[in-house]
């Protein structure tokens, strides 16, 4: 995934953020709406805003470290 594809995501997210949850086993921001993680199948979430928006500032700056179900697509 791009740096570029990363910050477009994380905008997204900011945008909504009650539209989005955080896996609290590995850190991924899913849709409110998954009842498990694409990336672990994790069924743990952490669902305040505040969470949400920190992950997606991480996204936007961060290099990604990990494969997530996204990279497996292509």
């Amino acid at each position: 995934m791009l740096k570029q594809d990363r910050k477009e995501m994380a905008n997204a997210v900011l945008k909504d953020l009650s539209a989005y949850k955080v896996c609290a086993v590995c850190g991924a921001i899913v849709d409110r709406s998954s009842e498990t993680c694409p990336d672990c199948l994790a069924y743990r979430f952490i669902e305040d805003e505040n969470a949400v928006s920190d992950k997606a500032l991480d996204l936007a700056v961060k290099p990604q470290t990990a494969l997530s179900h996204l990279d497996l697509e292509e």
